[in-house]
């Protein structure tokens, strides 16, 4: 059994409204095949197809105000509910008592003591191990887990091989900054992202530009956001194998979806679960804390569907 974790920065499930909700307009073919040719929204709730079942996830977790990035991270990667422990929501970055209950408290530390083979599959730049080094380098609450479990971050080397993915999806940001690496689409980085997946157990792809997106309100930019995820999902469903192995996309809070707010929004995030197992997963599923146990349950060695 493997998993695959698409975290998906800033997406919620928004209203059935073109005039706030970019997603009702955007083609994105993959996505609503997905669903039978729809766009989920706030008002389907659960949404089971023959290939996706949708949980919509709650990005609350019972604390007051608007849901932030670090702590909606740190929930997703440890289960922990970060903004009650810690008394807030918080982001971007995490702080000391974050980044204490991601070193505490990680899937990742988790699986790799349960001797299966993780990977987190976003290539770095070569200005980011010289920060690493110096203790200067912004990490998200996501990467802190990383580090902390001790798995290898991902370089310039990997993502010239295909063994990795820019977090810009495509190479060319790199290209334009002088990098020797392939010119690659969308389509090719969800190629590599399956292939380096089915060798590990589970393997986790980080992307932000939903959030970006979200938070500039320019449509244009919104849009390619939009066609960049969908094809970037198209390359990894065309080599994936859905008889042995799970996708799951999920996010850490609510704003591409609501254009009409200036921030986060109170909106659950979309929970989407395509291949094997996921009618067990999905009832299990009802806020970011339930994300984490129940991968480690489905890749427990112990899982059979009886235990279900």
């Amino acid at each position: 059994m493997r998993v695959l974790l698409i975290f998906f920065d800033g997406w919620g499930l928004g209203a059935n409204d073109a005039a706030t909700n970019p997603l009702i307009t955007a083609p994105m073919p993959t996505w609503r095949a997905l669903f039978d040719g729809a766009m989920p929204t706030n008002d389907n709730g659960h949404f089971i197809s023959v290939r996706a079942t949708l949980v919509p996830t709650d990005a609350t977790l019972g604390v007051p105000g608007l849901p932030q990035s670090a702590t909606g991270q740190t929930t997703i990667f440890t289960g922990v509910n970060a903004p009650r422990a810690i008394g807030e929501h918080l982001g971007p970055y995490p702080n000391p008592a974050l980044r204490e209950i991601l070193a505490r408290e990680n899937i990742f530390a988790r699986l790799i003591a349960a001797q299966q083979s993780v990977a987190f599959a976003n290539a770095y730049p070569p200005f980011f191990f010289d920060r690493l080094a110096r203790n200067k380098a912004r990490r998200s609450a996501t990467a802190h887990a990383v580090g902390a479990a001790g798995v290898r971050y991902r370089d310039i080397d990997d993502l010239r091989e295909g063994r990795a993915v820019s977090a810009f999806v495509t190479n060319q940001l790199w290209r334009e900054h002088g990098a020797d690496v392939p010119r690659i689409t969308a389509r090719d980085a969800g190629h590599n992202l399956a292939r380096l997946a089915h060798d590990h157990a589970f393997t986790v792809f980080e992307y932000f530009l939903t959030d970006s997106a979200g938070h500039k309100g320019k449509p244009e930019f919104t849009a390619r956001v939009l066609a960049e995820v969908d094809e970037l999902l198209r390359g990894v469903l065309e080599e994936f194998n859905s008889a042995d192995s799970l996708v799951i996309t999920t996010s850490d809070h609510g704003n591409l979806e609501d254009m009409s707010a200036k921030g986060h929004t109170l909106n659950p995030v979309p929970t989407v679960l395509i291949g094997a197992r996921r009618d067990q997963i999905a009832p299990r599923l009802h806020a970011l804390t339930d994300i984490a146990p129940a991968i480690e349950d489905v890749l427990s060695p112990n899982h059979t569907n009886e235990r279900e």
